[in-house]
C-alpha cells in the first residue's frame, strides 16, 4: 500500500505502558502507521494541527483536560480526525458519540476490537471529496464521482463502471445508496445507475428488462419494482 493510502494514527494517552500497547497494535496493522504520540491534554489540538492524522487514539480520562473536552476541540479542525475514544470505563460511552467520536474501546484493548475501529476510519477515508477509493489490479485509485455511471454487487465485492475504468470496491451497494442516494438510484438488487447517465430502457431477447447507461458498455437488469422510478426518471417526471 503507499504511504498516503495509510491511515495516519495520533496516540493519546497519559500512561506509557498503555501508548506502547497501542502504538505495538497500529504498527502491525499494514495500512495504518503511528504518526505520533501525546500523554499532554494541551498539546493535543496543535498536534494534530502539525500532524494531519486520520485517527486519534484518545483516552477519556486525561490528567487536566478531559478526552471528551479534547475531542471537543477537534471538531473545529481542517480536516477533522476521526476520534476514537480508549478507556478504561465505560460510563462514557453516550457523551463520546455527543462529540462525534466514531467508536468507543474499552481496555484492555483487544487487537480485534481496534481492527474493527480502525475498519471504521478506513471506510469513512474511501469516500473523500467527491472520490471513492478503489482497486484496479493491485493500484489502489481514487475515482471522481462524476466519471462513475454504476455500481454492482458480485462475489462479495462492488465493481466500480466508470467511464474510463472498471474498479473493486468492498462497501456494500447499501452504503453506497446510503451516502450517494441523490447521484445514484437502486435499479436491481445487485445494482445502482448513475441518475443523469440513463439512456433507455428496452428488453432483451430473453424479455429481461435492461438500462442502457451513457458512457459504458454494461447494460444491467431492471427489477420489475424498480422499472417505474426509471421510467420517470427518462421522462423527466423525476430528478
Amino acid at each position: 500500500m503507499e504511504e498516503a493510502e495509510r491511515i495516519r494514527v495520533l496516540i493519546v494517552d497519559d500512561e506509557p505502558p498503555a501508548v506502547e500497547r497501542l502504538s505495538a497494535m497500529v504498527a502491525g496493522f499494514s495500512d495504518c502507521r503511528v504518526v505520533g504520540c501525546e500523554s499532554r491534554p494541551e498539546r493535543v489540538l496543535e498536534r494534530c494541527r502539525r500532524l494531519r492524522p486520520d485517527a486519534v487514539l484518545l483516552d477519556v480520562e486525561m490528567p487536566g483536560t478531559s478526552g471528551l473536552e479534547i475531542a471537543a476541540g477537534i471538531q473545529v479542525l481542517d480536516p477533522i480526525p476521526a476520534v476514537i475514544f480508549i478507556t478504561a470505563h465505560d460510563q462514557y460511552a453516550v457523551d463520546a458519540f455527543d462529540v462525534e467520536a466514531v467508536d468507543y474501546v474499552v481496555k484492555p484493548v483487544r487487537e480485534t476490537r481496534l481492527r474493527q475501529a480502525l475498519d471504521r476510519v478506513a471506510s469513512a477515508r474511501r469516500i473523500d471529496q467527491g472520490r471513492v477509493c478503489a482497486r484496479i489490479g493491485d493500484r489502489l485509485v481514487r475515482i471522481a464521482l462524476d466519471e462513475i455511471r454504476a455500481f454492482t454487487a458480485e462475489d462479495k465485492c462492488t465493481l466500480v463502471h466508470a467511464v474510463s475504468a472498471k474498479a473493486v470496491m468492498d462497501d456494500p451497494l447499501k452504503s453506497i445508496e446510503a451516502e450517494f442516494g441523490d447521484r445514484f438510484v437502486r435499479i436491481h438488487r445487485n445494482a445502482l445507475a448513475s441518475r443523469y447517465h440513463l439512456r433507455s430502457l428496452f428488453s432483451d431477447r430473453a424479455d429481461v428488462v435492461r438500462v442502457e447507461i451513457e458512457g459504458i458498455d454494461l447494460q444491467p437488469e431492471v427489477s420489475r419494482r424498480n422499472q417505474t422510478l426509471v421510467k420517470k426518471l427518462l421522462s423527466g417526471t423525476l430528478y
